[in-house]
């Protein structure tokens, strides 16, 4: 009777300290905090999506407009070097070719919801319930993704990990697909008449984008940051994907990065970890050296996303190397996509 009264959390102590004298020897301890057992009553649980305030679930409808709106004006303003596409609509005052765009806008928000499924199929298996997605709008890409609260508490370390990496894992894994295959498709294209047009700095805003463009298409890298270059949409649509996911990589509080960090590394290591990439974040956003991080700093600022997450039941067991492995993997991968290639700006 009393496990439907009681839930039981282990946890590391966080009131433990290292010994002052490391010449003497405290047993198992020494290694690091010893684990403690925390109940609570089971009405205990993280906020519920009925709690939520007015002005909050107003604020997540403004959010979803906003994005809306940002990622067609991505999609229109990646046909406006267009030249067919530029006298049509600026001089003819032809609407029509907004029609152009529609491929592109739904491709972003299409990527975005394959984000979101993968978290909610790794939660259904864990049996982990998600609240809401909040859309988060991005003046460079259209949008950065959303925001997924959780509103139960995971099992486990691996859990939590599980539901943080699936989306932007694999979200990441078919944009660089999706980039390949633009650049291939934009090189064998015989006419360009429908593709969007973009300054060849966009395929310097990113060190993997450009090393890949290197590989794929070597001569458009040769061309000066202010030329025009026709690509393919897919490419596009891959870059907006890239670009949200890897923000969303950064180990940093809620995001899928910051939970992905906790899962690997612990609670105590996280936090550092997270405070760190909060301290390089306002770095390079005072700094002015990527739009793109200047806009995600406040952004994780605004929505709260740099606050610890809730805990697992067991936050004491690891996961295995295999998914550390991932993570770093796919942290690596997110740095390389934030860091501009050189003689480009992100």
């Amino acid at each position: 009777e009393i496990a439907t009264k009681v839930q039981l959390f282990l946890v590391d102590d966080f009131e433990w300290r290292p010994p002052m004298d490391m010449g003497m020897s405290y047993g198992p301890a020494e290694d690091g905090p010893p684990p403690v057992i925390i109940a609570l009553a089971k009405e205990a649980v993280p906020e519920q999506e009925s709690e939520r305030s007015n002005t909050t679930k107003s604020l997540a409808v403004f959010s979803t407009l906003t994005t809306l709106f940002t990622t067609f004006a991505y999609a229109v303003s990646s046909f406006a070097l267009n030249p067919s596409f530029f006298d049509a609509a600026v001089k003819n005052n032809d609407t029509t070719l907004l029609s152009w765009c529609l491929p592109l806008f739904f491709g972003v928000l299409a990527v975005s919801a394959l984000h979101e499924v993968m978290h909610i199929v790794a939660a259904k298996k864990y049996g982990v319930t998600l609240g809401n997605p909040v859309p988060l709008p991005s003046l460079q890409v259209g949008s950065f993704g959303n925001i997924t609260p959780l509103r139960s508490f995971p099992s486990c370390r691996s859990a939590l990990f599980d539901i943080a990496i699936s989306g932007p894992g694999l979200t990441m894994l078919a944009s660089l697909a999706m980039i390949v295959l633009g650049l291939r498709l934009t090189m064998t294209a015989q006419s360009f008449t429908y593709f969007p047009v973009v300054p060849a700095a966009v395929m310097k805003s990113s060190f993997l984008i450009g090393s890949i463009a290197s590989i794929v298409f070597p001569k458009v890298m040769l061309a000066p940051l202010a030329q025009p270059i026709p690509v393919h949409g897919l490419f596009l649509v891959g870059l907006a994907g890239l670009v949200s996911s890897s923000v969303n990589l950064l180990p940093i509080g809620r995001l899928d990065g910051g939970r992905a960090s906790m899962a690997a590394y612990g609670r105590r290591s996280a936090s550092l970890i997270s405070l760190l990439s909060l301290l390089v974040l306002a770095f390079y956003s005072f700094s002015g050296v990527s739009g793109v991080i200047i806009f995600w700093g406040a952004l994780v600022v605004l929505t709260q996303q740099r606050l610890a997450e809730i805990p697992a039941r067991n936050e004491v067991t690891g996961i295995n190397g295999i998914r550390v492995s991932i993570y770093n993997t796919l942290l690596i991968l997110s740095l390389l996509t934030l860091a501009p290639f050189p003689g480009g700006v992100s």
